[in-house]
């Protein structure tokens, strides 16, 4: 399952990452809980959502001032439908499956290209949780239901948090965040980059903020598809202290942009699947 951490990657997560956070630990003026100190307190009084913090769609992010300044609604592109969808099949899959529902069926969408994209990532989703499920309560046959439950499938799953104290909007869903083993997730269908780190790294300072326990390893899901068949990768890395504060930079630099009104100005270049289109080009 996409959260399921497979034997190679649970070897390089014990025996590489772990120990390399142990020799060259998070200095402590960029844990979450010092939100209320500098370089993490938050410079200007401005709330954004977490996608507008980490994303990297527009060079001069034109989009964050589109949608905080003008209130603009962006036009949705098939590749953000395709994202919705398939994070709310895996989602669903989850919950079903923690509700011992194996046999439920995926969402139905108007585009069949997407209910393909969700089918296979459900099926794959549903069939590895009860994988999960059916080990641990054969390895484990005094366990109650709810501990199988809670040690098979470990994740809390579109998580809500309240990342106001870090300078982000009242509501972030984290897309999955496993107790056990202490990894925040995030789920992207297409391929990997680096930027993409920013999403985890953002969701580990909000834990911290508010729970005040570290959390240095995020994992980010590629999910790619071509025609039904489906690929996922995973990016297990440390949120080191360069990822924090490339993450603060970001939320300073977009925060100013909001506070000061200030149109960035339209980029030389734009992507296909940017939300703003339609208003830059």
């Amino acid at each position: 399952m996409v959260y399921f951490l497979n034997e190679l990657e649970h070897k390089f997560l014990t025996l590489e990452l772990r120990p390399r956070i142990r020799q060259n630990p998070v200095p402590e003026e960029l844990r979450g809980w010092n939100w209320h100190s500098p370089p993490l307190k938050p410079y200007y009084n401005v709330k954004l959502p977490m996608y507008l913090i980490c994303s990297r769609y527009c060079p001069t992010s034109r989009d964050v001032y589109l949608t905080m300044v003008e209130k603009v609604r962006g036009e949705e592109s098939f590749p953000v439908s395709l994202g919705k969808a398939i994070h709310e099949a895996v989602a669903k899959a989850i919950r079903e499956a923690k509700s011992k529902n194996f046999s439920a069926e995926p969402p139905n969408y108007d585009n069949e290209m997407i209910n393909v994209a969700v089918k296979a990532v459900w099926e794959y989703t549903m069939s590895l949780c009860q994988s999960s499920y059916l080990k641990v309560r054969s390895e484990q046959p005094y366990a109650t239901e709810e501990d199988v439950l809670l040690t098979s499938m470990p994740f809390l799953v579109e998580h809500r948090m309240d990342g106001s104290l870090l300078g982000c909007s009242g509501l972030i869903s984290v897309d999955c965040y496993d107790y056990l083993r202490n990894v925040v997730f995030d789920l992207k269908v297409g391929e990997f980059n680096e930027e993409m780190r920013l999403y985890t790294t953002g969701y580990a300072l909000v834990l911290e903020s508010i729970h005040e326990i570290p959390v240095d390893v995020g994992c980010i899901i590629s999910i790619t598809f071509n025609g039904e068949r489906m690929r996922v990768s995973k990016d297990l890395h440390y949120i080191d202290a360069n990822l924090r504060s490339w993450w603060i930079e970001e939320r300073d630099r977009k925060a100013e942009i909001v506070f000061n009104e200030a149109d960035p100005g339209v980029a030389k270049s734009c992507s296909s699947n940017c939300l703003f289109n339609a208003f830059c080009l």
